[in-house]
């Protein structure tokens, strides 16, 4: 085991530090460039991974770290209410075009997955796992363990899903 990999194991908040790092660096590209290609989230995933495998550093040792961050998920998620409140005049002006527009995404999401649950002969694990793809992940997690799915499974699909749409939002 080389120095560095020692360090990094030894390192309690090295996935940390790793994380945030690559994400504000994404967060530098996305500013330069101005291209929704240049997702912060995105630019992170790849930059870790790419950290990890020429320090060959296992996904346990980064994750250890990483951990750490996955307790701010709720809270933030939490937070994500202040300034949806402070539109709340807004929301209730438009409050039609809202419930059209949530009731037509949550059909079109579930008419989706279950059509390739069909498709694909998924149990119901696989199939509960996806269900809660276009939802926050901290609210996701809790949904597929009540379901009994595969949280890391749903995770990056709620990722995928999300880096997809903000990808998308840009361009539309």
């Amino acid at each position: 085991m080389t120095s560095i990999q020692q360090f990094f194991q030894n390192s309690v908040y090295f996935g940390v530090v790793l994380s945030l790092s690559t994400y504000g660096i994404g967060m530098l590209l996305k500013r330069k460039f101005k291209l929704a290609l240049f997702n912060p989230l995105l630019i992170s995933i790849f930059l870790t991974i790419a950290f990890l495998v020429v320090f060959r550093i296992d996904y346990k040792t980064y994750n250890e770290g990483a951990r750490y961050i996955s307790y701010l998920l709720t809270p933030s998620t939490v937070c994500l209410a202040v300034p949806l409140y402070e539109q709340f005049d807004l929301l209730k002006k438009n409050c039609r075009a809202v419930i059209i527009g949530i009731v037509s995404g949550v059909i079109s999401s579930l008419t989706g997955i279950f059509l390739l649950a069909l498709l694909f002969k998924m149990d119901h694990s696989a199939y509960v796992t996806l269900l809660p793809k276009s939802i926050t992940t901290a609210i996701g997690i809790g949904v597929v363990q009540e379901l009994k799915g595969y949280v890391p499974v749903t995770v990056t699909v709620i990722v995928i899903t999300g880096v997809f749409g903000n990808i998308a939002a840009e361009t539309v």
